[in-house]
């Protein structure tokens, strides 16, 4: 918390928050909920480590576990009616870099390195001032927490994978001059539930508290910092840990053949039923039956039929139950998008040739599920 008696008599800080608070609607963020599986998540932490103080506004952080939104809300200077700016001020504030009048709090956990803060200043005020001073003495371009009240945000919502949420430490609760006793951290879910967690005032500038979440499913974190009849609250956020599902891979199933088997097991005795009406339908625009394409030699390497007797191979495959790899897949559906309209299709031979391989090794047990015996 700032001790600069003329920020303390504007207002509350409303939120440090993944997009919302208790005096203010929601703004931003989505939600989610669920539960951990240990062996089955991949655990990360943002730190904003990354990030420069001319990072100004931060709008996402992205890592392995894909795109976090961020956006902080600050609340004007004297205000009666907890008006907000609708602007993003999000920004980072090195602990080991003193700016504004920021050493004395902020500045004092400087083993956390960089931290998120929703700046004094709006990027347009630091823009029309890069070397101008405040009424305190203070540059506008420097990083410097509003005193009067924020909400800073990430949200998880573009994850598409479930998000547990753990941790997250929260710096510079206050207890001196103006008591900031109601703060709090919110996560909401994916059903919207809100899950609230009290933030405690310490005596000690710059104190950092870890709050422990455990909230899985998680779309939406607001760390809020206020205080009852105060005009005050600042500090910052750092250290979000949690993890990600991972996707479910299904394991592979069934076994492949090659084109000669599919062509000696189209009818009679010998039939197998993963032809049912193929072998007399008609192959897309060649005017013949699938089998007739499949028994038709690829004259002079004609290239139309090199690929068709192993996509049609490798389609029969599939319907027995063997499964396809992704690379495979590929392969598959381009030499389906080939055969549905050929004469508009800009491959090349080599191209389509290489499909041809692609479903070939695929066939033969080379590439995806094994051979069947």
């Amino acid at each position: 918390m700032k001790r600069n008696l003329a920020k303390m008599s504007a207002l509350c800080l409303g939120a440090l928050v993944f997009f919302g608070c208790e005096k203010e609607e929601d703004a931003m963020g989505t939600n989610a909920s669920a539960s951990l599986n240990a062996v089955s998540q991949n655990c990360y932490t943002i730190d904003f480590e990354n990030f420069s103080a001319s990072d100004y506004p931060i709008s996402q952080v992205s890592g392995a576990y894909g795109t976090v939104g961020i956006f902080a809300k600050k609340r004007e200077a004297n205000s009666i009616n907890d008006d907000y700016t609708s602007t993003n001020v999000a920004r980072v504030y090195d602990a080991r870099v003193h700016t504004g009048d920021d050493g004395h709090d902020l500045g004092v956990p400087d083993h956390l390195g960089k931290m998120l803060i929703a700046n004094q200043y709006t990027p347009a005020e630091v823009a029309a001032n890069p070397n101008g001073l405040d009424a305190q003495g203070h540059k506008f371009s420097d990083p410097s927490d509003n005193a009067w009240g924020a909400t800073l945000a990430l949200d998880f919502s573009a994850i598409s994978n479930g998000v547990f949420l753990k941790s997250i430490d929260v710096v510079d609760v206050d207890l001196n001059h103006v008591v900031e006793d109601q703060s709090y951290v919110r996560v909401i879910d994916a059903k919207n539930q809100e899950y609230n967690f009290p933030l405690t005032p310490y005596k000690e500038e710059g104190s950092v508290q870890t709050v422990t979440l455990n909230v899985a499913s998680a779309k939406k974190l607001m760390v809020v910092l206020d205080g009852v009849n105060t005009s005050v609250g600042s500090g910052a956020i750092d250290n979000v840990v949690f993890c990600v599902d991972k996707p479910v891979i299904a394991e592979p199933t069934g076994c492949t053949r090659t084109q000669g088997y599919w062509k000696n097991h189209a009818n009679g005795k010998k039939a197998d039923p993963a032809w049912g009406n193929l072998a007399n339908t008609t192959f897309y625009t060649s005017g013949q039956t699938y089998l007739k394409v499949l028994n038709t030699p690829p004259k002079g390497g004609n290239e139309y039929y090199i690929l068709a007797h192993q996509y049609i191979a490798a389609k029969l495959n599939m319907t027995a139950g063997a499964s396809m790899p992704a690379n495979v897949k590929t392969a598959f559906d381009k030499a389906t998008a080939y055969f549905t309209n050929p004469s508009a299709s800009t491959a090349s031979r080599g191209t389509i040739i290489s499909w041809a391989d692609i479903l070939d090794k695929y066939n033969n047990g080379k590439m995806g599920v094994s051979h069947c015996d």
